[in-house]
C-alpha cells in the first residue's frame, strides 16, 4: 500500500472509534439515521457529522419558523446535507487534515481514502452502536463534499460501500420525484 494511504488509514483508525463513541454518547436517547464524513473539493479537510430523527425534526421546525423550509426539497436537503447535521461538532479530524494539506495532489488518493473509510466503518462491530441504543444496520453512512457540485456523485458512490443494502438503496432514491 502506498505510504500516504497507510498513514491515512492509521490516523483514521486512531480517531474514528473515539469520535464515533463520543458522538453516539451524545445521541443515545435519540434515533440515529445518518453518519457522514465531510470533506471539501480540495480534499484537505475531514470531519464526521451525524444526525438523528429527533434533531432533524427540531431543526426543520426552526427553519420553518424562520421561513427557510417550505418545500419537500428543503426537507430533503436538511435530512441529507451533512453541514446541517446537529452532532459531530468536535469530530474534525484536524490531525488528518494536516496530512491531507501537506500531500501533493491529494485528490489522486480520494478513491483510496473512501475505501479506507468504508473499510473501517464496515469493520466496526454492531456492538459499538448497540452500547448506545443504536443499530448500525439502520444508519446511512456516506461521504460528502461541502462545497462541490460533485457531492451527490461522491455520496452515491460511498453509501453503497459503507451502508447495508436496503438503507443504501433508500438513500440512492432520496431525490426521486423531485423536479
Amino acid at each position: 500500500m502506498d505510504h500516504f494511504l497507510k498513514e491515512f488509514e492509521d490516523k483514521f483508525r486512531a480517531g474514528f472509534l473515539p469520535y464515533l463513541e463520543q458522538t453516539l454518547q451524545e445521541m443515545q436517547h435519540e434515533k440515529v439515521y445518518a453518519c457522514a464524513f465531510g470533506t471539501d473539493s480540495d480534499w484537505i479537510t475531514l470531519f464526521m457529522a451525524a444526525n438523528t430523527e429527533e434533531s432533524l425534526a427540531r431543526h426543520i421546525g426552526r427553519m420553518k419558523e424562520e421561513g427557510l423550509c417550505d418545500s419537500e426539497q428543503d426537507e430533503i436537503y436538511y435530512r441529507w446535507g451533512c453541514s446541517e447535521y446537529q452532532y459531530g461538532e468536535d469530530t474534525h479530524f484536524n490531525y488528518i487534515s494536516r496530512l491531507l494539506y501537506a500531500t501533493e495532489d491529494v485528490q489522486n488518493y480520494k478513491d483510496g481514502m473512501i475505501n479506507i473509510i468504508a473499510k473501517v466503518v464496515s469493520e466496526t462491530p454492531n456492538e459499538v452502536f448497540a452500547r448506545y441504543g443504536q443499530s448500525k444496520a439502520d444508519i446511512t453512512f456516506f461521504m460528502s463534499m461541502t462545497d462541490d457540485d460533485e457531492a451527490e456523485e461522491l455520496e452515491n458512490q460511498s453509501v453503497v460501500l459503507m451502508t447495508e443494502g436496503g438503507v443504501a438503496t433508500e438513500f440512492l432514491k432520496r431525490y426521486d420525484g423531485l423536479e
